[in-house]
Formats: C-alpha cells, sequence, structure tokens
C-alpha cells in the first residue's frame, strides 16, 4: 500500500497527471478529465449524491447550481453539462492546489455557463485559514473543527471567503435551483452566508456532513425554514436519526422554477 501510495505521489506531480481521459458515468459522463490524482472513482461515477438531487429538479435545462467545495470540479462540471447553455452554475474552492485543477477541466470541456470563485463559502467576506496537513490539492482541506487542535506543523494558508448572500444582491451570480455542501466541517457557516437566498427561493440542498456540530448548525438552519430530509434513495428522514458523514437532500418548499 506505502508503495502503491509513493507511485501515486510521483505520477500525481508528472505530466502523466494531466493525460486526458473520459468520464465514464454519473451526470458528468462523457467530460474530458486528467488521469492524476484522485480520479478513479470520480470517472467511473463517483458518489450518488449529485444525481439524487438532479432528479429532484422539475427542469434540468436552465437551472442554477450552486457548488460549494467544489474541489476538482467533478460535480461542477456534471451540473453545467445537465443544466445546458442557459443555465449557471457558480463554483467555490478556496485550495489553490484544487482550484487550479477545477479551472483546468472546466476548460477541458469548453463550458462557458461556469463562475468561479478562488474561496471558500462563509457567513461573510472576508479571510481565513485553511488547515492543509494533507498537502494543497487534498480532498481533505478545511477550516478548523470545533474539537480540532491547530496544526503542529503550521501547514495552513490564508485564503479568501464569501457570502452567497452577497454576490446575489450584486447580481454576480443567479439565484439557485440546486446547493451543493461539502465543505469538511464548514457548511453551517457556508448556508448561513447563503440564507438570504435559500429563504427567497428554498433551492434543492445536497449535503455531505463531517460533524456533529456541522449537522446540528445546518439543522437550525434550514429546518425553520421547512427543510426536511430525504435518503439518496427518496425516503424521508428524521432529523432527529441522522449521524454526521452522512449524505443526504435537504428539500422544502418548492422555488416558483421548481
Amino acid at each position: 500500500m506505502k508503495l502503491r501510495s509513493s507511485i501515486s505521489r510521483i505520477l500525481s506531480s508528472s505530466p502523466l497527471a494531466y493525460f486526458p481521459v473520459k468520464v465514464r458515468r454519473g451526470p458528468a459522463r462523457g467530460a474530458r478529465w486528467t488521469l492524476l490524482p484522485f480520479s478513479a472513482n470520480w470517472r467511473l461515477g463517483g458518489e450518488a449524491d449529485l444525481a439524487a438531487g438532479l432528479a429532484l429538479l422539475s427542469s434540468l435545462r436552465g437551472s442554477v447550481c450552486w457548488d460549494f467545495g467544489a474541489h476538482f470540479g467533478i460535480h461542477a462540471v456534471g451540473m453545467a453539462m445537465q443544466v445546458g447553455s442557459e443555465g449557471q452554475v457558480v463554483a467555490f474552492e478556496p485550495d489553490p492546489g484544487a482550484f487550479t485543477r477545477l479551472v483546468r477541466h472546466v476548460r477541458m470541456n469548453r463550458l462557458q455557463n461556469v463562475v468561479l470563485f478562488p474561496a471558500a463559502v462563509s457567513r461573510a467576506s472576508g479571510t481565513s485559514t485553511l488547515i492543509t496537513v494533507h498537502g494543497v490539492g487534498s480532498s481533505f482541506s478545511h477550516f478548523r473543527y470545533e474539537d480540532e487542535p491547530a496544526p503542529a506543523d503550521g501547514a495552513t494558508l490564508a485564503v479568501e471567503t464569501v457570502a452567497p448572500d452577497e454576490l446575489v444582491a450584486t447580481e454576480q451570480i443567479r439565484l439557485p435551483d440546486l446547493i451543493k455542501v461539502d465543505v469538511q466541517g464548514h457548511g453551517a457557516q457556508a448556508l448561513e452566508g447563503s440564507i438570504d437566498t435559500i429563504r427567497a427561493c428554498h433551492p434543492i440542498v445536497i449535503f455531505s456532513s463531517h460533524s456533529p456540530w456541522e449537522l446540528e448548525g445546518v439543522r437550525n438552519l434550514l429546518e425553520p425554514l421547512g427543510y426536511g430530509v430525504v435518503s439518496l434513495r427518496g425516503e424521508r428522514l428524521a432529523w432527529g436519526g441522522l449521524a454526521h458523514e452522512t449524505g443526504i437532500l435537504l428539500a422544502g418548499e418548492p422555488s416558483p422554477g421548481r
């Protein structure tokens, strides 16, 4: 296993990492992608949460999707392909290594309907500290968890934060029909920075929870707005029965466009 990981790291820093391949399954099926790293699972369809969330929209073409924690962009690319040229995808990614690959994948697929922000979504615009103990570009870069000590080796980066409500107010982005949230424990703060928009249009929310505090914060924000929980199989769930590390769909009253 160690030898395999070492080989993967070496190849990931070589030109072979950018060898073009095709996504085989999922919403991004047929998209052009890069070979390394973190590629095999996504090219084979990846997680099922995006397809389940998109299925709740009455019309994909022309829809607007926000991607909180876009990383290399498999979800952003898939959403952009599904919503078409009349739709819009807004992708946020604070890790500079991941953002560089996100831009490459959007350009490889000649997608003109994607708006990119090299920033993290949070409750307000400003700066914050990203922990990068797994290396820049890792899918595990994150803001500090509530019970997490400061990293001893100083593996951190100062990154920008943005509040989507402010971007909507200044007409930089359109109102969402769907929001995908996978931000390694910062989901409640991300949704808090979007709460005026959510209250106005009740988008579908695809949420991946990484801590009990994140889950509790999201519940406190969205349950009063009438949001309930749906499993990826379409089953209604109770808020109180959820655990963290759960991929779930949150659905409230339909927005006028759904």
